[in-house]
C-alpha cells in the first residue's frame, strides 16, 4: 500500500479521485491548496502527488517546483480543465511524470498513478543505491583498511562476507580478475574459473571498451578520477547489461590493482530510456502543435486550406494513415466530411456523410465521451457498426476520434485512423488527438469569423446603397462624446438630469455641439437646402435653432439612459434659416449599442402637418374661449371667473410637475367648467339674496348639464369627465355623483381648489369679496377632506412665494 496526495481546490474532484485510488488499496491524503499540500508532504511522505495546475495563491507548476526541490523522487501528475500545448510542455520540462486533462476517466487515472508508483519505487531504489555508494565513497579507504585488517586477522571471515554479498565484488589486475565473488559470476554470466583467465575488457561492450580502459589506466597511475561510472557488458549469450562500477585503488599481492564493487542497473537504465523516449515524443508533438497553432493559414487562409493543413500535420505526427474532419449538419442528424487526408496517397477528399440513425451508438458516444479510443476498432462496441461498410474495406484497425467543441457546442469530430495491425494507443496519442481537435475548433472559429466579415462587407455595401438612395433624410451620427458629457454632468451629484438641462441651456448646447455628424444622404441635402455634405457635417449646432434646443432634451435623456432607439419630434432649420418640423427616429447600429458611436437617424418633414395642427389648435382655442365667453354673458357678476380659475389651475398643475397633457386638459376644461350654467335661468345666477332649495338644486345641476353639452365633442382630453367632476370632493361630500379620492380625475381635483379660491376671493351677487387670505384659509382647513393635499400645498406655495396674482393679464 502506497501513500497518494491529491491537490485540487474543487472538493468534488478531490473526493472522486481519492475514491479511485482507495479502490486500489492505497492510502490517500487530500489538500485544497499548495500550502496544505506541502505540509502533508513533510508529514506523510507520499509516493505520488496528483495536483491541478490552477490552484489559489500558488499554482500547480509552482507546487511542482517545490516538490522537486524537497523530494525529487516523488512523481507528480499534473491535471487541468484547460489543456494547452504550452502548459503541458512546461509541466514536462519541470519534471512532471504525466499530464491529464479533465474530466479524467477512472481507468486512465488509475493507470497513470500505477505507472508513477513504479517510477517512484525505482527512483527510491536508485536513491538508496546512490546513498550506499556515497557512504562507500566517504568511508571507502577506512572500509578497505578495515577489511584488509580483517582479512589479515581472519581470511575465512572476510571471504564469508564477500562471498555472500549480493553486490559483485572483484579485483582487477593486469587485465584479468585474480579474485571475484559468486555475484560477479552471476552478473557477468561467466564461471569463476574463466573470470581469472579471460581478459576483463572482453566483457565490456565494444562501444564502451576504450572509455573503460582509459579510466582504469588513469586510476592505476594514481591520477584523480571520479569514483562511480556506468558502462555496458556483454554476456556470453549476447545479453547486454548495464553496470554501475565503483573502483578503488589497492595493492594486491604487492602490485597495483583495483577493488571493484559493481551493481546491475539495467532495469533502471531501461526505465529511464523509456521515459526519455516518451518525453522526447511529447516534446516533438508539442513542437508540432505549436508550429501548427502559429500557422497563419489556420486563421487567415481559405477554408479548405486551413482544414487540410491540420489533417496533414496530424497524420504525420501521430503516424496514422488517415485523418478526417467531420462536422455536424444544422440539426446534428448527420456528420459530413469536410476533409480527409490519406497519407500514403498524399491526397485529400470530402463529401462523405454518416447518418445518426445508421450509427446511433457512435453518435451517442461522441456526444457524451471526451474522446473515443478504439485500439481494436472492428471489435470495439462503439465502432463495430462501421466494420463492414468502412473499417474493413479501408483496412482500418485502430481509431482515435476526438470531439470538436466550439463555444460550448459539439460541432464535429476529428478522426485519426491507423491502417494495418491493431495499435495500442498510448496516453500521449490521446492527448495529441484532443489537442488537434482544439486547434480545429480555433480554425473553424476563424473560418466563421471570416465568413461573417465577408457577409458584413456585403451588408455594408447594401446599407450604403440604401442609405445614399433613400428618399428619407438619413443621418449617421456619433453620440459617444455627448453620452460621456451627460455622465460627467450626472457625476456632479445631480439627481434630476432633466430638470438640470431645462435650467441650464448652456449644457444642452454643449451636448448638441458634441454630437458628431458622420454622414448624410442626398435626401438630407435637399431637405436642408444644402449643395454639399460639408455644409451639414461636423455637428448639429448649425442645424438646430437655438430657440428650439429645449426640444432636444428628450433625446439627450435617451442617450444618457443607454437607450438604443428613440422616436419623437424636433425642429431643424434650413441653411436659409427657414424652419423644418421633423419626425425623428434613431437606432444604434449593431455592435455600437453600448457606446453609441454609430447611430442611424431618420427625419421626416412634418412641417405641413404641424402647421395644420397649429391652425386647428388655434381654431379650437377660439371655440373654447367663445363658449366660455358665452357662459359669462349669462352671469355678468362672475365675468372672467372661468379665465381666472383656468389661470390658477394651470399654475397649480405646473407647480405640481404633472405631464404637459394634464396641464393642457386642465386649461381647456377650466375655460368651460361652468358652461352648464347656460341651462340655468339668468335671474337665479344673478340673484342677490340667498337661494332656496329648489334654486340651489338647479345651480348644482350645472356640472351635469355641462357634461351633456361636451360629451359629444371630440377633444384630445377627457373634458366632459373633468367638468362634471369639478365640484366633487375627495371625502365624497361633493356633487353630482359623490365621487371620492382617486376616482376623481386629477384635473378635476385641481379645478376644485382653483374654483374655490377664485370664488371666495371675488365678488358675488349675494355677498362681497371675502379676500384671498380667507380663501387660502378655507382650502388649508379642508386639506385632505374636501381637497387633494398635494393640490392645496401647490396652491399655497404659489401665493405664499408671491409668484401668483389674479390680476387680469389678457
Amino acid at each position: 500500500m502506497a501513500k497518494i496526495l491529491i491537490v485540487d481546490d474543487e472538493k468534488s474532484i478531490r473526493t472522486t479521485l481519492a475514491e479511485f485510488i482507495r479502490e486500489e488499496g492505497h492510502e490517500v491524503f487530500t489538500a485544497e491548496d499548495a500550502a496544505e499540500a506541502l505540509r502533508l508532504l513533510d508529514e506523510q511522505h507520499p509516493s505520488v502527488v496528483v495536483t491541478d495546475i490552477i490552484l489559489p495563491r500558488m499554482t500547480g507548476v509552482g507546487l511542482l517546483k517545490q516538490i522537486a526541490e524537497r523530494s525529487p523522487d516523488i512523481q507528480v501528475i499534473m491535471i487541468t480543465g484547460e489543456p494547452t500545448a504550452e502548459t503541458a510542455a512546461e509541466a514536462v520540462r519541470l519534471g512532471a511524470f504525466d499530464y491529464l486533462s479533465k474530466p479524467i476517466a477512472r481507468v486512465d487515472f488509475k493507470s497513470a498513478v500505477t505507472s508513477a508508483l513504479r517510477v517512484t519505487e525505482l527512483a527510491q531504489e536508485r536513491t538508496r543505491l546512490e546513498e550506499e555508494n556515497r557512504r562507500y565513497q566517504e568511508h571507502l579507504e577506512e572500509e578497505v583498511s578495515k577489511k584488509t585488517g580483517a582479512l589479515r586477522e581472519s581470511e575465512a571471515k572476510y571471504r564469508a562476507v564477500v562471498e555472500n554479498a549480493s553486490e559483485a565484488v572483484f579485483v582487477a589486475q593486469d587485465g584479468v580478475l585474480p579474485y571475484a565473488n559468486p555475484s560477479t559470476a552471476r552478473l557477468s554470466g561467466r564461471s569463476l574459473d574463466s573470470l581469472g583467465t579471460t581478459p576483463f575488457i572482453d566483457w565490456v561492450h565494444p562501444n564502451d571498451r576504450e572509455r573503460v580502459s582509459e579510466r582504469n589506466a588513469l586510476r592505476l597511475s594514481g591520477a584523480e578520477v571520479s569514483g562511480t561510472y556506468e558502462f555496458r557488458i556483454v554476456r556470453p549469450n549476447g545479453d547486454v547489461r548495464w553496470l554501475e562500477l565503483h573502483p578503488v585503488l589497492i595493492s594486491w599481492e604487492g602490485k597495483p590493482a583495483t577493488l571493484n564493487f559493481a551493481s546491475d542497473i539495467t532495469d533502471r537504465k531501461n526505465q529511464a530510456d523509456l521515459e526519455l523516449a516518451r518525453q522526447r515524443k511529447i516534446q516533438e508533438r508539442d513542437a508540432s502543435l505549436i508550429k501548427l497553432a502559429m500557422d497563419s493559414v489556420l486563421y487567415h487562409g481559405p477554408d479548405k486550406a486551413a482544414l487540410q493543413t491540420i489533417t496533414e500535420a496530424a497524420s504525420r505526427t501521430l503516424d496514422v494513415e488517415r485523418v478526417g474532419i467531420w462536422l455536424f449538419n444544422n440539426d446534428a442528424s448527420r456528420l459530413c466530411c469536410d476533409d480527409v487526408y490519406e497519407r500514403s496517397k498524399d491526397a485529400h477528399s470530402s463529401g462523405a456523410s454518416l447518418k445518426r440513425d445508421a450509427y446511433p451508438t457512435y453518435f451517442d458516444a461522441i456526444q457524451h465521451e471526451r474522446t473515443i479510443v478504439a485500439s481494436d476498432a472492428i471489435n470495439d462496441p462503439i465502432t463495430t457498426d462501421f466494420a463492414n461498410a468502412y473499417l474493413r474495406p479501408l483496412g482500418i484497425a485502430s481509431m482515435i476520434d476526438a470531439p470538436i467543441w466550439l463555444e460550448g457546442k459539439l460541432v464535429g469530430v476529428v478522426c485519426h485512423e491507423h491502417v494495418g495491425q491493431v495499435r495500442q494507443w498510448e496516453r500521449e496519442d490521446i492527448t495529441f488527438a484532443s489537442s488537434i481537435a482544439n486547434l480545429t475548433a480555433l480554425a473553424l472559429e476563424a473560418i466563421h469569423r471570416q465568413r461573417a466579415e465577408r457577409e458584413r462587407e456585403r451588408s455594408e455595401s447594401r446599407y450604403r446603397n440604401l442609405f445614399d438612395n433613400s428618399p428619407i433624410s438619413l443621418w449617421q451620427e456619433d453620440y459617444s462624446e455627448t453620452k460621456a458629457y451627460l455622465q460627467e454632468i450626472a457625476s456632479r451629484g445631480i439627481d434630476d438630469l432633466e430638470s438640470h438641462l431645462h435650467e441650464h441651456p448652456k449644457d444642452v448646447e454643449a451636448c448638441i455641439r458634441r454630437i458628431r455628424v458622420v454622414d448624410i444622404n442626398q435626401a438630407t441635402l435637399a431637405l436642408h437646402g444644402a449643395t454639399s455634405k460639408e455644409q451639414l457635417l461636423a455637428n448639429l449646432s448649425g442645424v438646430i435653432p437655438p430657440e428650439t434646443r429645449r426640444e432636444f432634451i428628450p433625446q439627450l435623456l435617451a442617450i444618457y439612459n443607454g437607450d438604443t432607439s428613440f422616436e419623437g419630434t424636433g425642429t431643424d432649420q434650413r441653411l436659409d434659416g427657414s424652419i423644418i418640423h421633423a419626425a425623428i427616429r434613431w437606432i444604434a447600429a449593431p455592435g455600437y449599442e453600448e457606446t453609441l458611436e454609430r447611430v442611424l437617424v431618420s427625419k421626416n418633414d412634418i412641417t405641413a402637418t404641424v402647421e395644420a395642427e397649429r391652425s386647428l389648435q388655434q381654431a379650437l382655442d377660439g371655440t373654447i374661449r367663445a363658449l366660455g365667453a358665452t357662459t359669462e354673458t349669462r352671469d355678468p357678476y362672475t365675468a372672467g371667473h372661468q379665465r381666472q380659475v383656468t389661470k390658477l389651475a394651470v399654475a397649480i398643475a405646473r407647480e405640481m410637475g404633472v405631464d404637459d397633457s394634464i396641464i393642457e386638459g386642465t386649461r381647456v376644461a377650466g375655460l368651460m367648467h361652468d358652461i352648464g350654467k347656460l341651462a340655468i335661468p339668468a335671474e337665479i345666477l344673478s340673484k342677490p339674496s340667498a337661494l332656496n332649495s329648489m334654486e340651489r338644486s338647479l345651480i348644482e345641476s350645472h356640472p351635469e348639464a355641462a357634461y351633456e353639452i361636451l360629451k359629444a365633442v371630440s377633444f384630445p382630453w377627457p373634458i366632459a369627465d373633468i367638468v362634471i367632476q369639478h365640484h366633487e370632493r375627495v371625502d365624497g361630500s361633493g356633487y353630482p355623483r359623490g365621487l371620492s379620492g382617486e376616482d376623481i380625475r386629477i384635473e378635476a381635483r385641481i379645478l376644485a381648489v382653483a374654483d374655490t379660491v377664485e370664488a371666495m376671493a371675488s365678488h358675488r351677487p349675494y355677498r362681497p369679496a371675502l379676500g384671498i387670505d380667507l380663501a387660502l384659509e378655507e382650502i388649508e382647513k379642508n386639506r385632505g377632506a374636501h381637497f387633494e393635499p398635494a393640490v392645496v400645498d401647490a396652491c399655497l406655495r404659489l401665493f405664499q412665494n408671491g409668484g401668483f396674482t389674479f390680476e387680469d393679464d389678457d
